[in-house]
């Protein structure tokens, strides 16, 4: 045997890289159907405050996509290919909202987009305790029960 992994450790690894894809995509659906809603407050500034949300979803959609365990393997091209996996979907997903009433494309839409990719993927790739606090799992298990003498009625002294 090559590898040290049994076969059903390469099942579950298998189910494992297949349902870490779900989040990207649930964060790209939801994006999708958001950005599909007509807005009424529009400022015509240069720097509108939605400018911020679109750097922070989009900052976040990239994080998902370079922390999938095909993309892992390899940071510096998984760091790229997250980079304009993201950046195309912002701008099929500026383009797709044009055809909304009321909505229109934006080039500083997808630049805030675009540029809150990078900064996500740079984030990631370089900042070594933002990556650790990402890969740390949740711990949903209970405590194992501990070996202490119990009293009389059940409860530990």
């Amino acid at each position: 045997m090559i590898c040290n992994y049994s076969p059903m450790d390469a099942v579950q690894s298998h189910w494992r890289e297949r349902r870490a894809v779900a989040w990207p995509v649930l964060l790209a659906g939801t994006i999708t159907w958001c950005s599909g809603f007509a807005v009424v407050n529009i400022a015509a500034t240069v720097f509108a405050s939605d400018k911020v949300g679109h750097f922070a979803i989009y900052g976040t959609l990239a994080t998902a996509v370079v922390r999938l365990p095909a993309l892992v393997r390899w940071p510096f091209l998984g760091a790229w290919w997250a980079l304009v996996l993201t950046s195309a979907y912002g701008l099929g997903d500026e383009f797709r909202q044009s055809f909304t009433i009321i909505r229109m494309f934006e080039w500083a839409d997808w630049l805030a987009d675009s540029l809150g990719a990078g900064v996500a993927v740079g984030l990631y790739l370089h900042w070594t305790s933002y990556r650790r606090l990402l890969e740390t799992p949740l711990k949903f298990k209970r405590p194992l029960p501990s070996n202490k003498p119990r009293s009389a009625d059940g409860l530990a002294p």
